[in-house]
């Protein structure tokens, strides 16, 4: 694969929740290596990835301004509503792009090669969703024909009824990455790692 070829597959991380049952802003939680849990999340994707979305909720732009000069900033304006609505916000900002990978601010424990595997399996494939031993993950890639089905989501569903709905074309990366299915939605599970 050359480079050239991904050019134009950017990466979309959704960063725009409240955090609610982690009582706090999670994104700034420090885990053990000292950085926070979004540096530690966005300092993950390899720099294949030309073009990148940050979404962040109203509110941020303060937040923002430490990430803007390697993110395009979205500000979802009702990232409170769920990250359907937050997910179709970043959609406008990448109409030009081949495909897009979504990421998750909270999966700081993916590995840089699993983001570029699911970029270069793009070149191939529809939509791509990695799977360790039998556990579905994410972060999951979309071509640019599902950019309108995306760009209709709402409520806090996501992506995931677009691959039930197309699992036809879903193709399903086995991979090693543990990463993939480890989230932190508490400070419970903070404190596991």
């Amino acid at each position: 694969m050359s480079e050239s070829e991904t050019d134009n597959i950017g990466i979309i991380i959704l960063a725009a929740g409240y955090s609610t049952r982690f009582n706090a802003d999670k994104r700034k939680a420090l885990l053990q290596s000292g950085e926070t849990l979004l540096d530690t999340t966005l300092n993950k994707i390899p720099d294949s990835f030309h073009q990148r979305i940050l979404v962040l909720h109203p509110g941020d732009e303060e937040f923002g301004r430490h990430y803007q000069s390697q993110w395009t900033l979205c500000f979802a304006e009702q990232a409170s509503k769920g990250m359907g609505h937050s997910l179709a916000a970043a959609m406008l900002y990448a109409q030009n792009w081949d495909a897009a990978v979504i990421g998750l601010a909270d999966m700081p424990y993916v590995q840089s090669s699993t983001y570029q595997s699911i970029q270069k399996a793009l070149l191939e494939h529809a939509m791509v969703r990695p799977v360790c031993q039998g556990r579905m993950g994410n972060p999951v890639g979309f071509r640019s024909s599902f950019f309108q089905e995306l760009s209709a989501l709402s409520g806090d569903q996501g992506a995931r009824n677009l691959l039930t709905r197309h699992k036809e074309k879903l193709y399903v990366m086995e991979c090693s990455d543990w990463g993939i299915i480890q989230d932190i939605d508490t400070s419970e599970a903070l404190k596991k790692q």
